[in-house]
């Protein structure tokens, strides 16, 4: 009797043993399992027989209501492994729910459209948004992925816009919209970071174009050839304080303070392609804002001008408008920005001058103030340039000029100074040396 409880005694403690054992087994799956379970963007690798590819799946999590499952495929395992690591970091960093399919091209689109355009941009600037997106940026990059967009291949895209020989101010230009675009697509979760910000711009490779200015003797001759013209004082000051076309033709006479001898500019005027009509509004930048001190022509000048228009207003009678503005055309409104290009070629070609634009006349206003010895920061003032960099980049002739006539001086003073010591060295200084030399 006392074997037969002996017996079943070890038989409970055997089956003691073996349900500890099966609990622990239960427990070690379980860790394993809750071990090899992937976080949401972690991603997992296997072979994909009928596509003889490596494959890593990325689970983007919920997005839009719906668990996203994207499949990406590789030629070899450890480039699948790589995949899943960044997908990995990515989770970490919390990007994991990036849109991955959304191309860059379509997400330009979506930045005109809603961030661009309702913005308080100028519509030039907008204008010309879309159109190095559409002629530059779209064809470029638009049909890399955004979340795949790299460093590389915005910096290769402009290194082809250099070889393609377009010029430094086309390119950086470039590199502002990608950037804009992409700050936008961080806010939006579209991308990670910006990829664009640390990409430099590369040197243009096409010769710089030379600043087209007019000397003292073709200046004088196309002003007195415009006298007669009802733009010649558009031309006095575009080529004395060196306006813009815009912003001359945007001229009021509430600008214009005659006791003071002072312009103030504040506005601009420009056709935008694709908008109806002229569009009147603030200048390029704030520090195109200014007020610029007249020369006493050109104070002369706009005095005779207001009686000329006078007689303009009466003539036009009934159709004319009154708007206050300096430059109007010959019923009172705002001027055609273009009709001034046209009117202009037409009297270069009258006066025996090459074709030049209005902006010729402002590059002249610019050379013939380093000329009189203006220094540059009056200069950049004048012209209303936001920085300085840039009158040095676009007068850069000037300023090689410059250093020219200052490594000329430099000789003149040394030669000078060995002159005068050579000279020091042949004078006796004895007065018996002096007797004997002479």
């Amino acid at each position: 009797m006392a074997a037969r409880k002996a017996r079943r005694g070890d038989g409970d403690e055997t089956t003691n043993q073996d349900s500890v054992a099966s609990t622990d087994t239960d427990q070690t799956s379980t860790e394993r399992t809750r071990r090899n379970r992937r976080a949401h963007g972690e991603g997992s690798v296997f072979w994909r027989e009928d596509r003889k590819r490596w494959v890593v799946e990325i689970d983007y999590g919920i997005v839009n209501g719906r668990r996203k499952k994207v499949p990406r495929y590789f030629k070899t395992q450890e480039e699948a492994i790589a995949a899943q690591q960044e997908a990995r970091q990515a989770q970490a960093d919390g990007v994991a729910n990036l849109d991955r399919p959304a191309r860059f091209g379509d997400f330009l689109t979506y930045w005109l459209d809603e961030v661009v355009m309702p913005s308080e941009r100028a519509l030039s600037t907008k204008s010309s948004y879309r159109d190095n997106v559409e002629n530059h940026v779209r064809p470029g990059l638009g049909k890399i992925r955004v979340v795949d967009l790299k460093h590389e291949d915005v910096q290769r895209f402009l290194n082809g816009k250099a070889v393609a020989g377009y010029s430094t101010s086309t390119m950086r230009t470039l590199r502002t919209i990608i950037s804009q675009a992409l700050d936008e697509a961080v806010i939006t979760e579209k991308a990670s970071r910006n990829v664009a910000k640390t990409v430099r711009v590369p040197k243009a490779r096409k010769p710089r174009r030379q600043v087209s200015a007019l000397n003292r003797d073709d200046g004088l001759q196309l002003l007195a050839a415009a006298e007669p013209t009802r733009f010649y004082a558009v031309y006095v000051l575009l080529a004395m304080v060196g306006l813009r076309r815009g912003e001359v033709l945007a001229l009021r006479w509430r600008d214009f303070n005659e006791s003071a001898g002072t312009l103030r500019v504040e506005l601009q005027v420009t056709r935008v392609r694709g908008v109806q009509g002229l569009i009147v509004g603030p200048t390029k930048s704030r520090a195109g804002q200014r007020t610029i001190a007249l020369p006493g022509k050109c104070i002369d000048v706009l005095k005779t001008h207001r009686r000329h228009l006078a007689a303009e207003r009466q003539a036009a009678g009934k159709r004319w408008e009154e708007n206050g503005l300096i430059f109007p055309n010959t019923v009172g409104r705002y001027q055609e920005p273009r009709a001034l290009n046209t009117h202009l070629a037409a009297l270069c070609k009258e006066a025996g001058l090459r074709h030049l634009g209005p902006h010729a006349l402002r590059h002249t206003a610019a050379t013939m103030a380093y000329a009189l010895g203006v220094d540059w920061k009056q200069i950049q003032a004048m012209l209303g340039h936001t920085m300085l960099s840039t009158t040095m980049d676009i007068y850069v002739d000037m300023v090689e000029d410059v250093s020219r006539d200052a490594a000329t001086k430099l000789d003149a003073w040394f030669d000078t100074a060995d002159d005068a010591e050579d000279q020091e060295d042949d004078e006796p200084s004895d007065p018996d040396d002096r007797a004997e030399a002479g």
